[in-house]
């Protein structure tokens, strides 16, 4: 009896050791498959101001290979939406709601927040037992400490709290805009390499005793455009200067992002760690970025300004596949993420949607919805296939199934449907706009000619932000 049952143990062992592939896994990897039903790790990667055209698995010419293995890895979503600017992403993201209800509809001004009686991402997923750490940029409050990102529902925050911070001095006009919790640090190092190695340390410590989410928000390539430590390609035959300092910066951040996903193989935790990778709007085509075929850029509704690269990968959880047709807007990643990690929620809490069955089977049928989204100055509702837009006089109606590039208006041939649109705009007003007033942060970094300084290093002119946070 005794022999038999140490059989059938040996027998389980062996069982519990062997990936599906015939790899014999690691310690760490058995430690995770001998859970019931683990939950997976979860990485929700943002870049800042990565345009459409800027990425080497759609057509760019800047190399960016650790992030097109991920699109060859995993699931890339071919009409992923954002906002066209960044606060009103990040807001979506973090509530699963539109931030236009909530006057978000710009670059959060500096004493605004994201209003304290909304639930967070990361308050959900620790709730339902998940560790919740982030590192990076913010920008959803930090004039009061109850604003900031630990004390929003993140048991560890690293980074910054402002909309941009100077790469190497790590300056949001003139103070020290750099932190972990409640204490500024003074660091030396540029800001990318100092993000992803505070993501690999995490990484490398967690001990596999309840699952880990982690906002991992990278600052790069957004402006200011400042000249990366160690440039990894050639880029001297690109002809405009921004664009070769940003090409640079998009490769620096490439490399780092394979490093925080060979961190994950190396602690043997990838096969069960859902990984996202997204930009949080369209390209500044002012800073050096190219949204490839798409009209416009960054603080536009049109497809340049909110049509961004979105791959999610999950090897234990979703099958490759290539989504061409089936839009995702950010406010649906928090009920997505909590159907993946199978964790109870109340649908009527989100404006967005849950798209995990479009993840995992390529097809949905949520696409007939209304969905509006924008800043104060240019906005959209899309009725999937058709969008309509208003910026300033202009009010135009694309079928992007046919006409993915806008340059079909078909507001004349459908007068119903443009009415039945521009009603949910009109009906649909926000509060009182929470957006900064100020100029935008990459006129702070030109030079006397009008051009950036790509060496400029802000130095302290004020007390750290935190410190004088209420």
């Amino acid at each position: 009896m005794n022999i038999t049952k140490s059989v059938l143990h040996l027998i389980g062992v062996l069982v519990l050791s062997v990936c599906i592939n015939g790899c014999v896994k690691t310690e760490a990897e058995t430690q995770i498959a001998s859970q019931t039903n683990p939950k997976p790790n979860i990485i929700f990667i943002l870049l800042d101001d990565l345009g459409y055209g800027d990425v080497g698995y759609l057509g760019s010419e800047i190399k960016t290979p650790n992030i097109d293995a991920l699109a060859n890895q995993g699931v890339v979503i071919s009409h992923s939406y954002a906002y066209p600017i960044c606060s009103p992403t990040r807001a979506a993201l973090m509530t699963g709601k539109n931030p236009l209800g909530f006057g978000i509809d710009g670059p959060m001004e500096n004493d605004a927040m994201l209003p304290e009686s909304l639930t967070t991402m990361p308050e959900m997923f620790r709730d339902a037992g998940y560790q919740t750490w982030m590192v990076g940029k913010w920008h959803l409050g930090m004039a009061k400490k109850s604003a900031m990102p630990h004390n929003r529902g993140f048991d560890d925050f690293y980074g910054f709290l402002g909309g941009f911070v100077d790469f190497y001095t790590h300056v949001y006009f003139g103070g020290l805009d750099w932190q972990h919790n409640d204490t500024s640090l003074r660091e030396e190092g540029h800001a990318t390499d100092l993000l992803a190695h505070k993501a690999i340390e995490k990484i490398q410590n967690y001990n596999n005793d309840a699952p880990f989410f982690m906002y991992l928000s990278l600052n790069a390539p957004h402006t200011p455009l400042q000249y990366v430590p160690e440039p990894i390609y050639d880029y001297s035959a690109i002809p405009s200067a921004d664009r070769r300092v940003f090409a640079d910066m998009t490769s620096h951040v490439d490399q780092r992002i394979g490093e925080v996903l060979q961190a994950l193989e190396d602690k043997g935790i990838a096969d069960n760690t859902l990984v996202v990778f997204m930009s949080d709007n369209g390209g500044n085509l002012e800073a050096g970025a190219n949204n490839g075929q798409l009209l416009k850029g960054k603080a536009s509704a049109y497809e340049g300004g909110v049509r961004v690269p979105t791959i999610v990968r999950w090897p234990a959880g979703l099958s490759k596949k290539n989504i061409a047709e089936s839009p995702l807007f950010t406010q649906d990643w928090l009920p997505t993420l909590l159907d993946a990690a199978d964790i109870q929620y109340d649908p009527s809490n989100f404006d967005g949607q849950s798209m995990f069955t479009l993840l995992k089977t390529g097809t949905t049928d949520n696409t007939q919805r209304t969905v509006l989204l924008g800043t104060a100055k240019s906005k959209a509702v899309y009725q999937w296939p058709f969008k309509l837009i208003k910026e300033g006089t202009d009010t135009l109606l694309f079928n992007l199934l046919e006409d993915e590039f806008e340059q079909h208006n078909l507001a004349a041939m459908h007068p119903g449907l443009v009415a039945a649109l521009s009603k949910q705009l009109t009906s649909r007003t926000a509060l009182p706009s929470k957006a900064a007033k100020g100029p935008p942060p990459e006129s702070l970094f030109y030079g006397p000619d009008g051009n950036f300084i790509y060496d400029i290093r802000k130095p302290e002119t004020r007390a750290p932000w935190v410190e004088t946070a209420e």
